[in-house]
């Protein structure tokens, strides 16, 4: 009896015992608990989240300048009845269901819900549906998280940094159902930050240029500030929708190819290195030379466009009637390897390398083998043959021509900014290097401003400026048809600058397979050229 009673004592003891020591425990521990409590009774949802902005060269937004209307919804009848009405009578075409127990999003057209339950947020759209400049900001990933294209790829850590949320915490029950007679709160961390990356390209300069585009099935445009080469307007057609790149996948256009960074044929714009180099070489401007409508080059029969003959002209008239006879001449005379060496020096050869992922192609000319040949050294000289080059490198020989003969570096990224209003720090800019006279400069201005008033480039002049400038109309042996001469492939050019007295953009207008440069891509220019002047206005 004693044995026992000791052990229903010693029994009670430690009962007692274990109950003082679970109560220390939870006196220790009960912050966490409670912390745990607290985080298990409450629901977030994420409404929206921005990262950095892509800016243009004023620090205006190139993204994010378009909102979309999202409702945050906490399930009740009331809500339901709600977004039913808004279906019926607002035309909103989203899905509905009544099972629903945890808050959730609807994205809406443009009604407003007026409910309990319902909270309305102006989110941020990354990009509108007529996008800025696509080809050079680039898109996300389908999970909207990381760049993989354009400048959203190559600044994708630095836009990371000012990564932003906006987001709604609900108080839940026990069961997990949302409170409805305790508001919502709204979460905003960092949501909208105004730090990015700014660009060199001007978003109404950029805008005009796409508007001029807008009926070219293939092309491409750049516009290129000629005292520095920084690009103000880079366009590529057709353009891929960001919004929707599933789609643009299926184009046969191949909607994501930079058109203006890839090099083509490039035809008689590139005559005007050819009058470079002789010019630089000493041939005089007015020496008149006879068009009889064909060159013959050692044994080479090389047609003029005009089978009649153009007669006597000088380099005035030979760039205002765009005669590839005069330009064999003038290509011999100041030979091969001269017109090369300033192709070259101009950014010929050169691909334009913008950031670690952006760059151009680097376009061709023809090798010292191949200049040994009087044929190809007079192919080359009205712009055919072993010659491509990209749009972008095709403003750079305008720029050149334009402003005094100094070649200029292309130059697509200005600086960083913290605030939106203010750069912390600029990218390197490089310095113009003179490549070719005033003198000759001057000379080729006042053709091609000749060329524009009464030549093959009427079409271009500007209702409300003056602008100087060269069409082409490059062949590339590429046939439609194989087998019919006809149907080869021409890319119509137009390269220029205005306003002419003082020059201060180039505008290259390229349509692949477009035909005559003088009748198709001339008239775009000129939509550009004027677009921009008013807008400068």
């Amino acid at each position: 009896m004693g044995k026992r009673a000791v052990c229903v004592y010693l029994a009670i003891v430690l009962m007692f015992t274990g109950i003082l020591c679970r109560l220390y425990y939870l006196s220790l521990s009960g912050g966490a608990l409670a912390s745990v409590a607290q985080n298990q009774s409450a629901y977030l949802l994420e409404v929206d989240r921005t990262r950095g902005i892509i800016y243009d060269c004023n620090l205006r937004p190139m993204v994010g300048s378009t909102r979309r209307t999202v409702a945050a919804v906490q399930p009740s009848p009331e809500a339901f009845t709600a977004l039913t009405e808004a279906i019926r009578n607002g035309g909103e075409t989203f899905e509905l269901s009544e099972e629903l127990t945890r808050p959730y999003l609807v994205q809406l057209e443009q009604t407003q819900i007026y409910s309990k339950g319902v909270e309305m947020f102006d989110a941020v759209e990354r990009y509108s549906e007529n996008q800025l400049a696509p080809h050079i900001i680039g898109y996300l990933n389908p999970e909207k998280t990381d760049g993989t294209a354009g400048i959203e790829l190559s600044y994708n850590d630095l836009l990371h940094q000012y990564d932003g949320s906006l987001r709604v915490r609900y108080t839940v029950n026990a069961t997990g159902q949302t409170m409805l007679a305790i508001p919502p709160e709204i979460l905003q961390d960092n949501y909208m930050d105004s730090g990015g990356v700014a660009l060199t390209l001007d978003a109404n300069i950029q805008r005009a240029v796409q508007d001029a585009m807008k009926g070219v099935e293939k092309g491409a445009a750049v516009v290129m500030d000629i005292s520095n080469g920084n690009i103000k307007a880079s366009a590529s057609m057709p353009a891929y929708d960001a919004n929707n790149l599933a789609a643009s996948l299926q184009d046969p256009n191949s909607p994501f190819v930079n058109r203006a960074f890839c090099q083509y044929n490039v035809g008689s714009t590139f005559k005007l290195v050819t009058a470079a180099a002789a010019l630089e070489a000493g041939y005089g401007q007015y020496i008149p030379y006879t068009c009889e409508g064909y060159s013959d080059v050692d044994g080479h029969i090389f047609y003029c466009h005009w089978r009649n003959g153009h007669g006597e002209l000088d380099l005035n008239k030979a760039i205002e009637v765009s005669c590839n006879p005069y330009f064999i001449h003038l290509g011999l005379a100041a030979g091969g390897k001269r017109i090369v060496s300033l192709a070259r020096e101009i950014g010929f050869t050169r691909a334009a390398q913008f950031t670690d992922e952006i760059k151009t192609q680097s376009g061709t000319l023809p090798d010292d083998s191949e200049l040994r040949n009087d044929a190809a050294v007079a192919n080359m000289a009205f712009g055919q043959g072993k010659l491509t080059a990209t749009p972008v490198q095709i403003a750079q020989m305008i720029s050149a021509v334009a402003n005094g003969g100094y070649a200029v570096t292309p130059r697509l990224v200005e600086g960083f900014t913290d605030d939106g209003k203010t750069f912390y720090e600029h990218t390197i800019s490089y310095a113009p290097v003179q490549v070719f006279s005033d003198r000759t400069s001057k000379i080729l201005r006042k053709t091609l401003v000749n060329n524009v008033v009464n030549g093959s480039g009427k079409l271009a002049k500007p209702i409300y400026s003056t602008a100087g400038g060269k069409t082409g109309s490059a062949q590339t042996g590429i046939y439609r048809t194989p087998g019919e001469e006809d149907s080869e492939i021409i890319h119509a050019w137009f390269a220029g600058y205005f306003p002419a007295e003082m020059p201060k953009y180039a505008i290259v207008v390229l349509v692949e397979g477009g035909g005559e440069g003088s009748e198709v891509a001339a008239p775009i220019f000129r939509k550009i050229a004027d677009a921009i002047y008013l807008t400068e206005l």
